[in-house]
């Protein structure tokens, strides 16, 4: 009598301990603030004035974030994007790997960095550096004016433009128009 009951309390035992495994495993803890470098980021606007789908990579001790970003109206926003300056592409700037012809990216990419505000207070303090790429799906033929004759990997003048004007939109969605107000976003970060 005493085996089974023996028997039964261990598998009782397994039951309940392989209960307790199967069970959902619990999200990673994303910091109230990360601060590190951008390694990667690429964004997928509705046009070279319109702003909206992205995503950036950023590391903080040895652990690696992936930003994603949509443009949203107001009231369905949890954030804003601002970036430091205008520069992002520079002379040094190439077009690197096969994104396909509606996309191109760039490395290295000039000093800059961003700020991203939660409503909530968190925040993302991101900075570009000679390690770092910018790049986007803008369009085979918007991509062809940007390519240096001499050196089709080498973005000209109009490329240097239109990207930092383009970036500068998130902080001021309308350019050089009356409005002042940001491209409002919603940001999601995940553990990679």
């Amino acid at each position: 009598m005493n085996r089974v009951f023996g028997f039964l309390f261990a598998v009782t035992l397994a039951y309940s301990c392989s209960n307790k495994e199967s069970g959902p495993t619990p999200q990673p803890v994303i910091p109230d603030k990360i601060v590190g470098p951008i390694t990667e980021m690429m964004v997928t606007p509705i046009n070279i004035t319109t702003p909206d789908k992205g995503y950036f990579l950023i590391s903080m001790n040895n652990v690696l974030y992936k930003v994603q970003f949509n443009a949203v109206p107001q009231a369905q926003s949890n954030a804003v994007l601002v970036f430091a300056s205008d520069t992002m592409i520079n002379n040094n700037s190439r077009a690197f790997a096969n994104l396909g012809k509606d996309a191109v990216a760039y490395n290295p990419v000039g000093p800059n960095s961003l700020i991203i505000h939660f409503n909530d207070a968190r925040r993302i303090d991101g900075t570009f550096n000679n390690q770092s790429s910018f790049g986007g799906t803008f369009g085979e033929s918007l991509i062809a004016t940007w390519k240096d004759p001499a050196d089709p990997a080498k973005p000209n003048q109009k490329a240097k433009d239109d990207v930092s004007k383009f970036i500068m939109r998130y902080s001021d969605a309308d350019g050089s128009g009356p409005g002042i107000a940001p491209v409002y976003l919603n940001v999601t970060v995940t553990k990679q």
